[in-house]
């Protein structure tokens, strides 16, 4: 019985890891995107422009990287690799 709940309490963490890890993900790709975007902007003259870009661009990445790594923890249902 105890066994059991520890396995339960393992998958869970397993998959708190992993969604925990997609929220670095899209936090990380967003403001990178948007400093590349203000960096490159600099030298354009236009650095406002250019983070609103970069900015949208890293909500796309994230989006696309979240949407697959659902998928692949739904499909493992929380299961090691």
């Amino acid at each position: 019985k105890y066994y059991r709940i520890g396995l339960i309490m393992k998958k869970n963490f397993i998959i708190f890891g992993k969604i925990t890890g997609l929220g670095w993900f899209v936090v990380i790709i967003t403001i990178g995107l948007v400093l590349v975007g203000r960096w490159i902007g600099g030298f354009i003259g236009s650095p406002i422009l250019f983070a609103l870009i970069g900015g949208l661009i890293g909500i796309v990445v994230s989006y696309l990287g979240i949407r697959s790594s659902i998928r692949e923890i739904l499909n493992n249902n929380g299961r090691d690799k």
